[in-house]
């Protein structure tokens, strides 16, 4: 005579917990992130307005490889025919991971504005990096390399109209980004692109505050300063936006 025990409540509990901590272990997190923003604009060129911006970004973060593609938009009518913001950027930069301190990287970025001193700007940039800081709630990172620029003036420049350059740059730059609790998070960037014909210094802030799980209230700061504008322009560039940004 055979004898079968039935199961014990105990070993049923063991059993779900076992199915529950296998399902956990085969969910991967996605290396694929971004977000979309909609907003408007404060802009100080050379006269001051407001209207409207928008921008979207995404970001490939797996192992050694980290790569973030960027478009934004600035728009906003000037009193006259030839003033006023009208702008676009797109960019694109990728860095690899030589070990927990150092890295390459890699970024291009091109601008078009129908109303600035440059027309159309194109920048590409390599070279080293390093990682000062690398905490859960803090990062702050350098680089340094040299690159390549062209630009073109705009057509009715009063001084080099249409004029098109071909540069050797150097580049440097020092990011980072602090949470200051769950629902906080400001950060910030300076660049620095050196040429002979033209030096551009690019400051970014922000300020983020989460006001539900997926969507927050953003607020960005850029300075732009091109060392060679036309006669008739301003050497300095602001924007300072508010936003709601979604992430995904």
């Amino acid at each position: 005579m055979s004898l079968i025990s039935a199961p014990t409540w105990g070993d049923e509990e063991n059993e779900e917990l076992d199915e529950s901590s296998i399902v956990e272990s085969s969910v991967v997190e996605s290396p694929w992130s971004g977000n979309a923003k909609l907003g408007f604009i404060f802009s100080k060129t050379n006269e001051t307005s407001m209207s409207t911006n928008s921008g979207a970004s995404i970001i490939y973060d797996k192992d050694e490889w980290q790569q973030k593609g960027e478009f934004s938009t600035y728009y906003t009518k000037g009193n006259e025919d030839n003033d006023g913001t009208n702008k676009y950027n797109l960019s694109y930069g990728m860095k690899h991971l030589i070990n927990d301190a150092w890295f390459v990287y890699t970024n291009s970025k091109y601008e078009h504005d129908l109303y600035a001193t440059y027309r159309k700007q194109l920048t590409i940039a390599t070279g080293f990096g390093a990682t000062l800081i690398d905490e859960e709630d803090k990062t702050l990172n350098i680089g340094a390399g040299p690159g390549y620029r062209f630009s073109q003036r705009q057509d009715f420049d009063p001084d080099l109209p249409g004029k098109k350059e071909d540069e050797v740059i150097a580049n440097a730059f020092l990011e980072g980004s602090s949470k200051l609790n769950d629902r906080f998070e400001l950060g910030g960037e300076v660049r620095v692109d050196y040429g002979e014909e033209n030096t551009t210094t690019n400051i970014k802030g922000y300020l983020k505050n989460q006001l539900m799980a997926q969507v927050s209230l953003l607020l960005d700061t850029e300075y732009i300063n091109n060392s060679n504008v036309a006669a008739d322009s301003s050497n300095s560039e602001i924007y300072s936006t508010i936003s709601l940004s979604y992430d995904f």
